[in-house]
């Protein structure tokens, strides 16, 4: 663990060395961020101009479970976005050949190999609204056994989130075309950016069941708010390990598969 953990630090810290030169791209996604997330905050407080809570969620909780989604918005920018379009290129061109040579876990590499550090803007962001939005109040009071509750979901979530992604990069193993499949998961992981409460009994068991956005933003701020039962967080870990081998065997059948398009 701690050998990839150095691993990591090392594509981090390279790709801040290739970025440093273009350090204004920093300042305008950062502002590209606070724009739109300052427009989702305002879509908020209309919403709650007109009631006080929504299906039990109070004005705090949602602007938490709203920094929340940009947090985890931020690490799939900064991690999986960058390397997914290069895995389907890699393919393509055989290119991928390099990755699998090395004497690292293939799939670790591919993953996290090419870091966007712009991308850090949005889990800056993210952090923030989520500590605005303790600082404005829980109904619940928050301890250091809510705080870990939080931890343990959000990590579960990144995990998830982490799985389905990884999940959908390796149909490219069939079919390198994979641009309209992700877009799918984009739009149904937008809708995590309100509580899944908030929308019909039919599309909450899609958001918590088939495309499992639930455990990823709307149960980590249930976590902080001292709503979260000690099953439900069992739940979000069985979840995360589930999908994260279900990801590791579908990546090493999909290697199974591989033809190099250079060979």
């Amino acid at each position: 663990m701690l050998r990839y953990l150095a691993i990591l630090w090392v594509f981090v810290k390279n790709s801040m060395q290739n970025e440093a030169a273009y350090r204004a791209n920093l300042l305008t996604n950062m502002l590209l961020t606070v724009v739109g997330v300052t427009g989702s905050i305002a879509g908020v407080l209309v919403i709650y101009s007109h009631a006080r809570t929504i299906q039990g969620w109070t004005l705090p909780e949602t602007l938490a479970l709203l920094g929340v989604f940009t947090l985890m918005n931020g690490l799939i920018n900064t991690f999986i976005a960058p390397n997914l379009n290069e895995f389907a290129e890699g393919i393509r061109k055989g290119t991928l050949d390099y990755t699998l040579i090395k004497p690292v876990n293939s799939q670790f590499l591919t993953s996290f190999q090419r870091c966007s550090i712009w991308g850090l803007a949005d889990v800056l962001v993210g952090l923030g609204i989520v500590g605005y939005a303790l600082a404005s109040g829980f109904e619940q009071g928050v301890g250091p056994l809510q705080v870990l509750a939080f931890t343990i979901a959000s990590a579960s979530g990144a995990v998830i989130i982490y799985s389905l992604w990884i999940g959908l990069a390796t149909i490219a193993f069939w079919t390198v075309k994979i641009d309209n499949i992700t877009s799918i998961l984009q739009a149904f992981y937008n809708m995590g950016r309100f509580p899944v409460q908030a929308y019909p009994l039919w599309m909450q068991r899609v958001l918590t069941y088939v495309v499992p956005v639930a455990f990823v933003t709307t149960i980590p701020v249930q976590a902080l708010g001292n709503r979260a039962t000690p099953l439900l967080l069992l739940a979000s870990v069985l979840m995360a390990v589930v999908m994260l081998y279900a990801s590791t065997r579908l990546w090493r059948l999909g290697l199974s598969r591989y033809t190099s398009a250079s060979s």
